[in-house]
C-alpha cells in the first residue's frame, strides 16, 4: 500500500480514538483503533524510511519521496497529539504501559512466527528423511524381490 493510502487508515483510526478519549470511552473500547493506528503509523514509517519500494505507476521518483515524508511527518503530529490526548485523560504511566505493552506484543508475535516457521522447516526436513528412508526400504525390497524371483525362475 502507499503512504497515501495506509495515512487515510491512519487518520480513520485517529479519528475514532479521540471522539473515544472525548466520550470517555474505557481503553479496552478503543483497543482496535489504537492498534490499528500504531500499524497504519509503522507502515508509514516503514514506507517513508524506503520510498524506492513504494513506486506507483505514473509517479516520480520525488513525488514517491515527497508523499512517503509527507504522510511519515502527518501520522508523527497525530501520534503527538493522540499521545496529549491520551497523557491528559489517562497519565503519561498509562501512555508508557500500552507503548510498552505494544512493544512486547509485537516482539512476542515475532518470536511466535519464527518459532512456526521454525517447526514447520523441522517438520519438512522430517517428512524428506523418513519420506526417503521408507523409498529406499522399498527399492530394497522390491530388488529383492526381484531377485528372489529371477533365482526362481
Amino acid at each position: 500500500m502507499d503512504p497515501l493510502t495506509i495515512l487515510a487508515l491512519a487518520k480513520g483510526s485517529y479519528e475514532a480514538i479521540k471522539a473515544g478519549i472525548a466520550v470517555g470511552k474505557e481503553l479496552q473500547g478503543m483497543a482496535g483503533d489504537l492498534g490499528s493506528l500504531f500499524d497504519s503509523v509503522a507502515a508509514i514509517t516503514r514506507a517513508a524510511a524506503e520510498p524506492k519500494r513504494n513506486f506507483a505507476a505514473g509517479k516520480s521518483a520525488q513525488q514517491v519521496a515527497m508523499e512517503a515524508y509527507a504522510a511519515k511527518a502527518e501520522a508523527d503530529a497525530m501520534m503527538a497529539d493522540l499521545k496529549n490526548h491520551f497523557v491528559g485523560e489517562f497519565g503519561l504511566a498509562a501512555w508508557d504501559q500500552v507503548v510498552a505493552a505494544t512493544t512486547q506484543i509485537k516482539k512476542d508475535q515475532k518470536a511466535a512466527a519464527l518459532e512456526a516457521q521454525k517447526q514447520q522447516e523441522q517438520l519438512m526436513h522430517d517428512v524428506m528423511v523418513w519420506g526417503s528412508a521408507f523409498l529406499l526400504l522399498v527399492v530394497v525390497l522390491i530388488c529383492g524381490l526381484l531377485a528372489v524371483i529371477s533365482l526362481v525362475h
